[in-house]
């Protein structure tokens, strides 16, 4: 049960992160401002956590982590409920940095609880227990949010995920058990993971999801002008985005043990045709059957990429920091959020200068980037037998 709870933790926060990624038609009109602005509250929040997840790492490090996880939860649940009151852009801007910032201790304090509550055999499955809970934001928390938001305005979806984190800081403060303050990170950490191959795989983290999210940060406006969907619409086809990186998930963790990292050149170029695909659809207006047709081609296969990278990722980090392996993830963890900021920005410059369909021009532009850093990065030495 412990650890059900601490996967609901990403599932809330993952959930809050982009719950209103479906709904930026309708308050861009009522905030006053271009789609483009309103994206930028994703990008806000996106970019302040992989800013505050580091800086609050070493603040926070002697601090209980059950405690400091259910105080993060709370805050969250109140940011939330601020934002869905909130009657300016720029109120509700201010809110989304804020809460970005210190929300961004959510993953990394329930991924420290579950590997302080299981044995060193049981880690692996408790940590993709945990990290699970972001892929069901994407298949059930933020499709749940345009639902609610299409229904009572989009309000309504900051409200829902009020409720949601602040149920999930009952049920943490109620069911996980404290577990003190973890050890400090070994001496020379972080000198060790900044070096090559790690600082690729950094950045390659990044480059796959800002190519990402150029396009999936403006999801809304992109499935109705690919098949006409609007309000609930929105919803269902977002649970695509879910499915493909539970799949993604799956695949990677697989591809991780078989091939290692020379499976990423592959998956970039994934990442490449599915943006290209998203261009070509929007300029060629197919009409709505076509074009759901290839919003799934598009969508789906392009997040079960990009989850795909993540086991081969972290397994590889893993295997080049050894001891200092927690603060290889965190920085790993930082880029995801960077990465989802800048894709955001990207996406609606390229919508200011060029219109919608160039999102997906630009997601591709950044993964062939990603495509080339992949070839550069080199196959795990075999370690020498003693």
């Amino acid at each position: 049960m412990p650890l059900f709870v601490l996967m609901l933790a990403p599932f809330a926060f993952g959930t809050g992160a982009f719950v209103f990624a479906g709904l930026l038609d309708p308050m861009a009109a009522d905030l006053g401002v271009s789609v483009a602005a309103a994206g930028q509250l994703q990008s806000a929040f996106a970019v302040a956590c992989a800013l505050g997840g580091p800086v609050l790492a070493v603040v926070t490090r002697r601090h209980d982590r059950q405690r400091l996880l259910v105080a993060v939860l709370v805050f969250l649940a109140f940011a939330n409920a601020v934002s869905a009151m909130a009657d300016s852009f720029t109120l509700l801007l201010a809110v989304r940095i804020v809460a970005g910032f210190f929300g961004a201790l959510a993953l990394p304090m329930a991924s420290t609880l579950a590997v302080l509550l299981v044995s060193e055999t049981e880690r692996p499955r408790a940590l993709a227990l945990v990290v699970g809970g972001n892929t069901l934001a994407f298949l059930i928390g933020i499709p749940l949010g345009s639902l609610a938001g299409s229904e009572f305005g989009w309000a309504a979806s900051f409200w829902m995920t009020a409720g949601l984190c602040a149920l999930v800081a009952g049920l943490t403060a109620a069911l996980v058990p404290a577990t003190g303050v973890p050890p400090p990170p070994p001496p020379g950490a972080f000198a060790r993971v900044l070096r090559w191959p790690m600082t690729g795989l950094f950045l390659l983290t990044g480059l796959g999801f800002a190519a990402t999210f150029s396009s999936t940060g403006y999801v809304g406006p992109v499935i109705t002008r690919l098949t006409g969907f609007t309000g609930t619409g929105i919803g269902v086809v977002q649970m695509l985005v879910g499915l493909g990186s539970i799949l993604g998930l799956a695949f990677g963790a697989r591809l991780a043990a078989a091939v290692g990292t020379r499976a990423l050149p592959a998956l970039m170029a994934t990442i490449v045709a599915t943006q290209l695909l998203f261009f070509a659809a929007m300029a060629a207006n197919p009409g709505p059957v076509a074009g759901m047709v290839l919003t799934v081609l598009a969508i789906t296969p392009g997040a079960a990429a990009l989850f795909a990278v993540s086991p081969i990722v972290q397994n590889r980090l893993a295997a080049e920091a050894g001891p200092a392996a927690t603060v290889a993830f965190a920085l790993n963890g930082s880029m995801i959020f960077l990465g989802q900021g800048l894709g955001v920005v990207l996406g609606g410059g390229a919508i200011s200068v060029a219109g919608l369909p160039a999102v997906g021009l630009a997601g591709a532009g950044v993964a062939i980037g990603g495509l080339l850093l992949s070839l550069r990065i080199p196959a795990l030495r075999p370690r020498p037998v003693a």
